[in-house]
C-alpha cells in the first residue's frame, strides 16, 4: 500500500497542477523510427507536446543514422510527475525511454530539445555506464555535443555550449563544458568524436585513444583548447 500510496498521489497533484494539459498516448513513425508518447496524467500542454515530438523526429533519427544505425528504431517519451529530476533514459527494459519531469517543462517550457540530448544516450547505448570503458563525463559530453550539433531549438531554450573556459571547469567536467571541449576537438581532429563514440559503445575505450586521434593527449588537449580560449 505504501507504494500505491507514492505513485497515485503525485499523478493526482499533477492533474490539478496542469488544468489546461492533454491527456493521451500518441504514436506516430517518421524516417523509420516510432515513437510512442505517453502523459497518463496529462501534465504537458498540448503546444509544448507537439513541439518535444517535432523535436525528436528532428533529430533522432539523424543521430541514429550518424552514430549507431542499429540503435533502438522504437522509443517511448514517457512524462512523469512522480520524477523529480528533469529527464533520462533508463537501463535494460527502459534503454529506449525518455523519461520527462513535466514540471521542468512547465518552467523551462522552449528546453524541448532535452530530448535531443536524452534521444543521443538511446543512439550511444554504451555498456558499464560510469566504468573505466564509459566514464560519466564522457558519456554526458557527448551527448551535449550532439545536442549543440542536432538541436533545433537551444537558442529559445535558453542552452548554449560554454565559450569560455572558467577556473573550475576541467576536460573532465562533462555535459556542456565537455561537450564544448569535444566541439572545439572535433573541428582540429575531423572524426574525433565517432572515432570514441564507437569506442565507447564496443567497450573498448581507454584514454590512449585520445593521443591514438590527435597526436596528444587528453591532458595536453586540454592545455591547447584552455590556452585558445
Amino acid at each position: 500500500m505504501r507504494l500505491r500510496r507514492c505513485l497515485i498521489v503525485p499523478v493526482v497533484a499533477a492533474a490539478l497542477a496542469f488544468p489546461s494539459a492533454y491527456a493521451a498516448d500518441i504514436q506516430q513513425t517518421r524516417d523509420g523510427v516510432t515513437l510512442t508518447y505517453q502523459d497518463q496524467s496529462g501534465s504537458t500542454a498540448a503546444d509544448v507536446r507537439d513541439r518535444i515530438i517535432a523535436t525528436f523526429f528532428a533529430t533522432y533519427p539523424r543521430q541514429r543514422h550518424d552514430f549507431h544505425p542499429s540503435a533502438p528504431s522504437s522509443v517511448r517519451i514517457v512524462m512523469d510527475p512522480s520524477y523529480d529530476g528533469v529527464a533520462y533514459v533508463g537501463e535494460k527494459e527502459k534503454s529506449a525511454t525518455i523519461t520527462i519531469n513535466p514540471r521542468w517543462l512547465v518552467k523551462h517550457p522552449n528546453d524541448t530539445d532535452l530530448v535531443t540530448h536524452e534521444g543521443m544516450h538511446i543512439v550511444q547505448g554504451y555498456p558499464g555506464y560510469a566504468s573505466e570503458q564509459a566514464p560519466s563525463w564522457l558519456v554526458e559530453g557527448i551527448a551535449d555535443y550532439a545536442r549543440d550539433q542536432y538541436g533545433v531549438a537551444n537558442a529559445a531554450g535558453g542552452w548554449a555550449l560554454p565559450t569560455q573556459i572558467k577556473p573550475e571547469h576541467k576536460v573532465d567536467s562533462g555535459y556542456r563544458v565537455t561537450g564544448a571541449f569535444l566541439k572545439w576537438g572535433e573541428a582540429a581532429h575531423p572524426g574525433l568524436v565517432k572515432a570514441l563514440d564507437s569506442a565507447l559503445r564496443s567497450g573498448s575505450y581507454t584514454p590512449a585513444l585520445w593521443k591514438e586521434h590527435t597526436g596528444e593527449d587528453l591532458s595536453a588537449l586540454w592545455k591547447d583548447y584552455a590556452g585558445r580560449q
